[in-house]
């Protein structure tokens, strides 16, 4: 009878001490997975050369940037900076959720995802940049001509020249700031037989468009009208009579 009482005791032990244990180790694995996260975020405070050489050293690091880049519960910041770190981590496997952050309904991760997937697919980044080209905010579209830009797409050329003129890219009839990063954009881009519309460009009412639109002229025809440091206005109206006389030969 006491071995069978000395039996039971030892078999609720184990049983309990059992229980205890996995207890303990299903908490130490919540506080594993809680702390990754949390060492994931840390890491994204980081300068960018650090935070991309944690986050690879972090096993959960993918995962937990796409946590929080889907969070709508983290701030902008926090939100940005997982975008564009899990470009940098992921390569390929990162690109459907980059797609997705493209269509998200907040700004700034369709812009954060456009600068990120050009880490990945520098050909769709520029697909991307063509159709947020027409994106409802402003900044987007600022990142799109960037993009365009930096990528020395001569192919988005015409659609630029159209989003020059778009009414989205004015605001109360005033030309916004886009307007030159396209002009600057266009004066690097385009070529012989597009003087008549940077000569056009000199005639648009924001001033700020005449100069990288005669720095393209000089460009182009390998010339140069005017003297150093004449005001742009006089220079401006010297190119107009310039193509006034030499457009049937262009």
């Amino acid at each position: 009878m006491k071995k069978s009482n000395l039996a039971g005791g030892l078999a609720a032990l184990i049983i309990l001490t059992s229980g205890s244990a996995y207890s303990a180790v299903s908490r130490d694995s919540a506080s594993a997975v809680n702390g990754s996260l949390q060492a994931t975020k840390d890491a994204l405070d980081l300068p960018m050369l650090e935070r991309v050489s944690t986050l690879r050293g972090q096993p959960h690091a993918y995962d937990n940037l796409k946590h929080i880049m889907f969070s709508k519960s983290n701030s902008m910041d926090l939100r940005w900076k997982a975008v564009t770190a899990i470009g940098r981590i992921g390569k390929e496997k990162a690109k459907s959720d980059l797609l997705s952050a493209l269509q998200a309904r907040e700004w700034y991760m369709r812009n954060a995802g456009l600068i990120a997937l050009a880490n990945v697919d520098r050909a769709e980044s520029l697909v991307w940049a063509r159709k947020l080209l027409s994106d409802r905010a402003l900044v987007v579209r600022s990142a799109a001509v960037d993009m365009i830009a930096q990528s020395h797409d001569a192919g988005s050329s015409m659609l630029l020249w159209q989003k020059l003129y778009s009414k989205e890219n004015y605001r109360n009839k005033q030309s916004l700031f886009i307007r030159r990063r396209i002009v600057e954009t266009l004066a690097d881009l385009e070529g012989k037989g597009a003087e008549s519309k940077l000569v056009g460009v000199l005639q648009d009412k924001d001033k700020s468009l005449h100069e990288p639109a005669m720095e393209a002229l000089e460009r182009i025809t390998k010339r140069t009208v005017g003297t150093p440091g004449e005001p742009t206005e006089f220079r401006r109206a010297k190119w107009e009579q310039w193509y006034k006389e030499n457009k049937a030969t262009l």
